[in-house]
């Protein structure tokens, strides 16, 4: 896990319990930091981040568009009050729509999970290794009925807005462990930093990147 962030432990138990009463301000700071280490600030710093009750069917949504006339393009990110209901995934589905909205509002493409998309996807699990690998599903399983909000999902009726995929009830389960790269990180962040005083985060993560390559490649040779 790269020292300082807490993307990590947003997956215990502490932000799982009171989630709801602060998932607006950690929607704030995850945009933040998000926008600083993935999409180099040149995003909105306000860009609108709403919750929707109504969407069932996928975690979030990002619109673009563009003002009349040629004018200003525009994104906003939706998320399911329903779908992603826990700080892990709304850790995971936030920079999913971020890499949507940075195609259009950087490179004035929309190619949904093309070229541009796994690029900035790409460069957000460089960033971040403590993240899951930004995927183009939203692949959450139904691990809870829906209680007040509606009747438990029938599974066999509903599918992936996106993939079409079949849903699955999910047990709890453990935790998963750090993949070879994350332990590099997190053994090796400080040393590469100091190295490196003055230079940005992502730059530190590409010199990182590089030696666990290189090691990598030397273990199997």
């Amino acid at each position: 896990m790269t020292p300082g962030c807490f993307l990590q432990s947003l997956s215990g138990p502490g932000y799982s319990r009171n989630f709801q009463q602060t998932k607006e301000e950690l929607t704030r700071k995850l945009y933040c930091l998000y926008n600083t280490s993935v999409f180099h600030s040149k995003l909105p710093r306000n860009m609108s981040v709403s919750w929707n009750k109504k969407m069932r069917k996928t975690a979030g949504y990002c619109i673009t568009g563009q003002e009349r006339g040629g004018g200003n393009r525009y994104a906003r990110i939706q998320l399911s009050e329903k779908v992603c209901d826990s700080a892990d995934r709304l850790r995971d589905t936030l920079v999913h729509e971020m890499c949507h909205a940075a195609t259009w509002l950087i490179n004035s493409v929309r190619d949904g999970h093309g070229p541009f998309w796994k690029l900035y996807a790409h460069k957000a699990t460089l960033a971040h290794p403590e993240l899951p690998t930004v995927t183009r599903c939203h692949g959450y399983d139904i691990n809870y009925k829906l209680g007040r909000h509606s009747k438990s999902l029938d599974t066999q009726r509903f599918v992936c807005a996106l993939c079409t995929g079949q849903l699955v009830l999910l047990t709890p389960a453990k935790t998963r462990a750090p993949t070879p790269f994350a332990n590099f990180v997190k053994e090796n962040y400080g040393s590469v930093r100091q190295d490196l005083v003055g230079q940005s985060h992502g730059e530190v993560m590409r010199k990182l990147s590089v030696d666990f390559a290189t090691k990598t490649k030397l273990s199997q040779s």
